[in-house]
């Protein structure tokens, strides 16, 4: 007999994770809202992650365990495993070491069936190993239920939201906005990278004022044993947001992100230790993007004094950053 079309794919990628799996697992499966499958991706972890995938799956029917070939490092290869692996209308994922809360999936159905979203986010919560909730500062949390298009969706990313905003979790996708889009394998941050691809399908954007995820503060993360790899995934991040604006002729916002990054780029280039020449040659490839995409953006604006800047970003950073100081200083 085929399975029944659930309404909700949840993806969780699965590495190093024998100390959490179990409680993410759980909670998942608390939900008030049961009409989910849950993908365990085992991304090739070297613990016993594989067989306890295996176990929960034979505990409940809505659980598949998948063990795809690992692509890279990061967990992008086990989402994109897990996305072509989705039944779902809709798609929610969960990091293997966080928990949620029992009406999360229903909440953010709720939201999507009353405002149209295509895809639905809501405030996170920080939560430390002995169980101490650290909620994200006010000014950092949606305070009101806010729908947003298109445009106003960037305009507020650019405001302290930016930390609710991005990463996979505490939202639910329309599973249509990953038909052609899939993460970038190798690459920490990713969801920052896709983030443009994913806002350019959607129709509006539902933001909700309520806290249903909790997010595991541990010295285990990527994001606290990749300094490097983050620092340069965020800029590449932020040059392809650059394209994306360009695609829709915002010169303003195109050449804000650029200029962000460029500047990131300047005052954190002691941090990527150049002396090492895999740093030095990503280094260099990530800089060459910039100026190609800076250089694209004077020419689509046919802008003289974006050109100007074009060529002292080629010049090298510190020429840049004098170059674009001056200009500061004399407006």
């Amino acid at each position: 007999m085929p399975q029944t079309k659930p309404k909700i794919s949840v993806l969780v990628p699965v590495y190093k994770a024998e100390a959490t799996l179990d409680a993410c697992v759980k909670s998942i499966l608390a939900q008030t809202f049961p009409d989910f499958e849950l993908l365990l991706v085992d991304d090739e972890s070297p613990d016993a992650c594989p067989a306890l995938c295996d176990a929960w799956a034979q505990k409940d029917p809505r659980i598949r365990a998948l063990h795809p070939a690992k692509t890279g490092p990061g967990p992008s290869g086990a989402r994109n495993a897990g996305l072509d692996a989705a039944r779902g209308d809709w798609i929610t994922m969960v990091d293997s070491d966080d928990t949620v809360a029992p009406d999360l999936f229903a909440t953010l159905l709720a939201g999507a069936r009353q405002s149209g979203a295509d895809l639905v986010i809501c405030n996170s919560c920080r939560v430390l190993p002995d169980g101490t909730q650290q909620p994200h500062p006010v000014e950092q949390t949606f305070a009101a239920d806010t729908l947003l298009d298109e445009e106003a969706f960037w305009d507020a990313f650019n405001t302290p939201w930016i930390s609710q905003f991005t990463g996979t979790a505490h939202r639910l996708y329309a599973a249509r906005l990953f038909e052609g889009v899939r993460y970038p394998v190798g690459m920490v941050h990713e969801d920052y990278y896709v983030l443009p691809d994913l806002i350019a399908r959607c129709g509006k954007v539902q933001c909700l004022a309520y806290t249903g995820y909790y997010v595991l503060q541990h010295e285990g993360s990527i994001t606290a044993t990749a300094r490097h790899e983050v620092r340069l995934a965020m800029t590449r991040g932020d040059i392809h947001r650059a394209e994306y604006f360009l695609s829709r002729r915002w010169y303003d916002r195109a050449e804000g992100a650029l200029t962000d990054a460029a500047d990131f780029l300047y005052r954190n280039k002691a941090a990527y230790d150049l002396r090492k020449p895999g740093h030095r040659a990503e280094f260099a490839a990530v800089k060459a993007e910039l100026c190609r995409v800076y250089g694209a953006l004077a020419t689509q604006k046919e802008s003289k004094s974006l050109g100007l800047r074009a060529a002292a970003l080629r010049l090298g950073l510190p020429v840049f950053h004098a170059y674009t100081a001056l200009l500061a200083a004399r407006r």
